[in-house]
């Protein structure tokens, strides 16, 4: 039996690397980031129709700990069908720990 919807929780790498730079790079993106992901990801090109059900973020990593796990991070998101569903590794502490 095939189950096509984790697939539409996959990010593109051009889109999980403009996430992670955006995150890192742009306060603004940051904070609606926190606020309203979906609306963050819409921005970024992320398809309303493929954005996840569960996105909630208590405290997003700081761009410290972002940086450090930047290459790491791209190619999670990029591969995970879980990424977005489960969303540890924008949250601030986990980043590193959910990427192991």
């Amino acid at each position: 039996m095939s189950n096509d919807k984790p697939e539409t929780n996959k990010i593109s790498p051009e889109i999980a690397a403009r996430l992670v730079s955006r995150l890192i790079d742009d306060p603004a993106f940051r904070e609606l980031f926190q606020k309203d992901a979906r609306q963050a990801l819409t921005e970024i090109g992320f398809s309303p129709d493929e954005q996840p059900l569960c996105c909630d973020i208590q405290q997003l990593a700081s761009v410290e700990e972002l940086r450090a796990v930047q290459a790491q991070l791209e190619q999670y998101l990029s591969t995970s069908t879980q990424a977005m569903l489960l969303p540890h590794c924008f949250e601030a502490g986990k980043a590193a720990d959910s990427l192991e």
